[in-house]
């Protein structure tokens, strides 16, 4: 069936995933804890999962504030470009005992749980 109006796929376009995922993921990040929480964003350990492109805006985002950023990532180039970017990589179990804020950054579920959260910081 062929459509009267030209239909453009905006989620899977190079504009969205290169650009809209690192650049404005990140600006939407800060928005949204500041709203939410009134935290001062510089000096905390920011505990982020996935160094896509969205992980990647996110933690230029909050460094860029004075944040201390720790990756976990599965992919090991994904972690090793974190590393290079010069971020702390360790797994969850690692980080769950250091972070004071936790930002999932991947389409992925189940990657903070129960037994992380336990070991947590107050």
């Amino acid at each position: 069936r062929k459509l009267k109006v030209p239909v453009i796929n905006v989620n899977d376009s190079v504009t969205k995933s290169k650009f809209d995922n690192y650049y404005g993921c990140g600006e939407r990040l800060i928005d949204g804890i500041k709203r939410a929480t009134d935290v001062l964003i510089g000096g905390k350990v920011v505990v982020l999962i996935g160094y896509g492109n969205v992980g990647k805006g996110c933690a230029k985002s909050l460094s860029g504030l004075g944040a201390r950023i720790i990756v976990t990532e599965i992919d090991p180039i994904c972690a090793l470009q974190a590393a290079m970017d010069g971020y702390q990589v360790t797994t969850m179990a690692e980080a769950r005992k250091l972070g004071q804020i936790f930002v999932t950054a991947t389409g992925s579920t189940g990657l903070i749980r129960g037994e992380h959260i336990l070991e947590m910081r107050d």
